[in-house]
């Protein structure tokens, strides 16, 4: 599990210092950092994946992520064209932690406001060249030098970098006719496409994986499939839909379709995916991507899109079982309704306040601060800075008040 990330002259960040614990919402207006944080562990993941930071260099555009140039991702009152990166993990002894040059002429690359790589500093690949035998300390650009890996053994299987990590990103696929599908993503659990696009694929595949009855993901005490997990939890996103699924090989497609019903009541008829709004659709790669497997990293862009106040609270408890489980949950939220399901999950024992952390993002200047509320056992937390989820009291205030 990640424990800390620092991020230097990244963004809209001067200096940030995250703590981070099994259940991680980021909270605040719109540009604040909130999709940095996650852009950053993103980056580094491609970078790591490409071979590009073993050979010292930063991917800033790739199939994860792409922010753009140097010049694009440098904050903008840096007094030095320099990125720097930390993080530390309960898996490993030792941080990880690295510069990278944003603005710098080398010998490997040509880094201008037209490249799309950062190149480590040359003070921190002078510390590795030290290292080295031969080598001289002033040459540290050299290709042979440029070669040495710069993710220790400790570091590759842990995410960001190796390990399981599960990306859920803002702007996900809506209802479909046809959902496609993909031999090469589904080889790996849990990675549904940019977009959402393969989780109709991965559930149809792997719907009879079962979760044991100690899960705590698996609420009726017994094991169950993929496909009735998944079922159950879109009970609550939406009452009475039942999901179903039909793949058509000679088109490599899925097709998807709901069912709905009410106790006492028969079922409807089979309806098509574009037939039913967006809220089902978008949620499916939420709920996939909370019953990944314990180790994983799960990184979640608004969680809450498109669905009604219930379902964005049943999603934050699906979230607390989930990290319950072992599974590491950052969720970038907008919603104050998924705030208190983890809340209430938190009041309700489903998960320990030591394991959840509230952390809300706000300009000051140029620059972007964060306030991180401690939740007690009662779910109540310990401030509100202002701005922090407290809209609806400030509309209540106004409908309340005395018309003039």
């Amino acid at each position: 599990m990640l424990c800390n990330i620092k991020l230097m002259h990244f963004k809209c960040f001067e200096h940030l210092e995250l703590d981070c614990r099994q259940l991680n919402l980021l909270s605040g207006l719109n540009g604040m950092g909130k999709s940095s944080v996650i852009q950053a562990l993103l980056m580094l993941r491609q970078s790591f994946k490409t071979g590009e930071l073993l050979a010292g260099r930063l991917a800033l555009n790739g199939e994860r992520v792409s922010v753009g140039t140097g010049a694009d991702v440098l904050f903008e009152d840096a007094e030095h064209d320099v990125l720097g990166f930390a993080l530390e993990s309960d898996e490993t002894e030792t941080p990880w932690e690295m510069e990278f040059d944003c603005l710098r002429t080398s010998m490997a690359d040509i880094l201008d406001s037209s490249s799309s790589k950062a190149m480590v500093t040359k003070r921190q690949l002078g510390n590795f060249v030290k290292k080295l035998p031969d080598k001289d300390h002033e040459e540290v650009f050299r290709e042979d030098v440029v070669t040495f890996s710069y993710v220790p053994s400790e570091w590759r299987d842990t995410p960001p970098f190796g390990g399981k990590l599960v990306y859920v990103n803002a702007e996900r696929v809506g209802p479909r006719k046809l959902y496609p599908v993909s031999t090469d993503v589904l080889t790996r659990r849990g990675d549904f496409g940019e977009s959402g696009e393969y989780a109709w694929d991965y559930l149809d595949r792997h719907q009879n994986d079962l979760l044991q009855a100690d899960d705590p993901r698996c609420i009726e005490g017994k094991d169950r499939p993929l496909l009735a997990i998944v079922d159950q939890w879109m009970q609550d996103v939406c009452p009475g839909a039942h999901l179903h699924l039909e793949e058509v090989r000679a088109a490599d497609a899925v097709i998807a379709g709901f069912t709905f019903d009410r106790e006492g009541d028969v079922a409807s008829r089979r309806h098509r995916a574009t037939n039913v709004g967006f809220g089902l659709s978008y949620a499916l790669p939420v709920i996939l991507a909370l019953l990944s497997e314990p180790g994983t990293l799960c990184l979640i862009e608004n969680p809450e899109a498109h669905l009604h106040p219930r379902g964005q609270t049943k999603l934050a408890e699906l979230a607390a079982r989930a990290s319950k489980a072992g599974v590491q949950v950052i969720a970038e939220t907008h919603s104050d309704h998924f705030m208190d399901g983890v809340r209430i999950a938190v009041r309700d024992g489903l998960i320990k306040p030591k394991n959840a952390a509230f952390h809300y993002f706000e300009r000051k200047g140029n620059q972007t601060v964060v306030t991180s509320p401690e939740i007690d056992s009662d779910g109540r937390l310990s401030s509100w800075p202002i701005g922090f989820f407290d809209q609806h009291d400030e509309n209540l205030a106004r409908l309340l008040a005395p018309k003039e």
